[in-house]
C-alpha cells in the first residue's frame, strides 16, 4: 500500500510539474503556478528536514510526532513569511494548516502500519505452524 501511495504521489507530481511547465511557456508564471512551485519547494525542504531529524534523533513515537509537528510548523512559518503567505496578523493559521495535514498523514501512517503489523503477525503464525509440523514429523520418525 505504501508503494502505491508513493508511486501515485510521484506520478501526480510529475504530471502537475509538466502541465505547469508547459503553461509557463504559453502564459508565463501566474499566481497559481507560482503557488504550486512554492508548495513543491516547501515539500522538498520539509522532506529533507524530517529525514535529517529522523536520522539524528530517536524518541518515543508520541514525542517524535510532537517534535516533528513543532519542527514542521516552524519551517512552514519561516517559509511562509519569506514567500508572503503569512503576515504577523495571520501567522496563527500555520498551526491550523500543519495540524490538519499532520492529522491526515498520521491517520494514513497508522492505517498502513496496522496493515503491515497484521501481515507480519500472520507470516509469523504461518512460520510457527510450519515449524511445529516439521518438529512433529521429526518426533514421529524417531519413535
Amino acid at each position: 500500500m505504501k508503494k502505491i501511495i508513493r508511486d501515485t504521489c510521484i506520478l501526480a507530481s510529475i504530471m502537475i510539474l509538466t502541465v505547469f511547465a508547459i503553461s509557463i511557456l504559453w502564459s508565463g508564471i501566474t499566481g497559481e503556478i507560482l503557488l504550486v512551485f512554492e508548495l513543491f519547494g516547501l515539500s522538498f525542504l520539509l522532506t529533507v528536514v524530517i529525514h535529517a531529524f529522523d536520522s539524528m534523533v530517536s524518541l518515543p513515537i508520541l514525542y517524535c510526532y510532537f517534535v516533528k509537528y513543532l519542527l514542521v510548523t516552524c519551517v512552514v512559518l519561516v517559509f511562509g513569511f519569506i514567500v508572503g503567505w503569512f503576515y504577523r496578523s495571520n501567522f496563527w493559521m500555520v498551526f491550523l494548516y500543519v495540524a490538519i495535514v499532520f492529522a491526515a498523514a498520521y491517520l494514513l501512517d497508522m492505517l498502513v502500519t496496522q496493515r503491515d503489523v497484521e501481515y507480519i503477525n500472520e507470516r509469523l503464525k504461518e512460520r510457527e505452524r510450519a515449524d511445529s509440523t516439521s518438529v512433529d514429523k521429526s518426533d514421529r520418525s524417531v519413535v
